[in-house]
């Protein structure tokens, strides 16, 4: 019961933020898993729907995304120094945290499996970047946070070889918290990734109860 009520005031302070919040929620490098602590910022930019349109899979438009509910985001993105050039096989190269902010929690939550999961599935063998080609997409089992979450694991090919993507989404109101971690080859990074997004989820909650 304390969970629920828990949630569900958390739910309702989602419902008093500005955009500007959104980037004291998204880590920084020294909140990172020790596994990426010899990592550095590669970027941090807003997320409005006409970025995700230019960045998203092909078909989606800055008017398909408002339709959706999607009003803004913040991303912070880190990378290994070892990324350019590409080294060994298993190296996690890129990690990043994003936070969306839709327009109720009917979107973020319908997001997860209309938008998130389904054009992941819907592009497999589709080209999905410059020179790359989405091979394979698997679901993954994911219950480690507060409120719903999915994940999924994608591998894509292109001319620098194989890379696999390990993503986690997880919902707290009308907040949508994305986690993700690029691999070198074939590989899963599942736990990694969950403690990324559960980093997230505390930072998320903190400037929630800062804020309300």
């Amino acid at each position: 019961m304390a969970v629920t009520v828990m949630t569900n005031s958390l739910a309702q302070a989602t419902y008093e933020l500005t955009s500007e919040s959104l980037q004291n929620m998204t880590l920084d490098l020294e909140q990172l898993p020790n596994e990426l602590s010899e990592f550095s910022l590669l970027r941090e930019s807003v997320l409005d729907n006409k970025t995700m349109a230019t960045h998203g899979f092909p078909g989606n438009t800055e008017e398909s995304y408002k339709n959706a509910g999607r009003l803004t985001g913040f991303l912070k993105e880190f990378a290994s120094a070892s990324a350019i050039p590409q080294s060994e096989d298993g190296s996690d190269i890129v990690a990043a945290t994003v936070v969306h902010l839709f327009k109720d929690q009917k979107c973020s939550e319908k997001w997860m499996t209309d938008t998130f999961v389904a054009q992941f599935k819907d592009n497999v063998g589709n080209e999905v970047g410059e020179s790359q080609t989405l091979v394979a997409v698997e679901e993954l089992e994911i219950d480690d946070f507060y409120d719903r979450s999915v994940g999924i694991r994608a591998v894509q090919s292109g001319e620098e070889g194989v890379l696999s993507t390990t993503v986690i989404d997880f919902k707290i109101g009308r907040l949508l918290g994305v986690s993700f971690v690029v691999t070198i080859g074939d590989h899963g990074r599942t736990e990694l990734t969950t403690m990324l997004g559960l980093e997230l989820e505390r930072n998320i909650v903190r400037e929630l109860l800062a804020t309300s």
